[in-house]
């Protein structure tokens, strides 16, 4: 937990000094999915088998749900990679950090890794829209 702290810190500290808040969200959200390709690429056959909560939606999905995926991936072997830290970076910039699971369905873990993959994609598209409608509205 300490060392989470001391990266959540870093990270801040980062977007504080250099003032790119709003490009941090993007480059944790492709640091994310270039993780989860990774994982599905060279983990065993026991991480990608193990049972997690699905806490994303069938269709659609918000900051809150990668809030929750960073939440349920602490119990899983994965806790301690640097996909579940740029998890919880990304939620700290969302302002999502504290947030609850509630959903019973599980899934595979190759299926939930899938579904962080998804999710990050269509944030990272809704973040990239932003700047576009700000100019039109002006």
């Amino acid at each position: 937990m300490t060392n989470m702290r001391t990266f959540m810190l870093l990270v801040l500290a980062i977007v504080a000094v250099t003032g790119l808040k709003h490009k941090a969200g993007p480059i944790l959200l492709m640091e994310i999915i270039d993780d989860v390709k990774k994982i599905l690429n060279q983990s065993s056959a026991m991480n990608l088998n193990q049972f997690v909560r699905d806490v994303f939606p069938p269709v659609g999905c918000s900051e809150e749900h990668i809030c929750q995926a960073a939440m349920v991936m602490m119990d899983t072997e994965l806790s301690y990679s640097m996909l579940h830290r740029r998890l919880f970076a990304y939620a700290n910039y969302s302002g999502h950090l504290q947030c609850n699971v509630t959903a019973s369905e599980e899934h595979r873990m190759h299926v939930f890794l899938e579904k962080i993959k998804d999710c990050c994609k269509e944030q990272y598209s809704k973040l990239l829209k932003q700047p576009d409608e700000k100019k039109q509205v002006n």
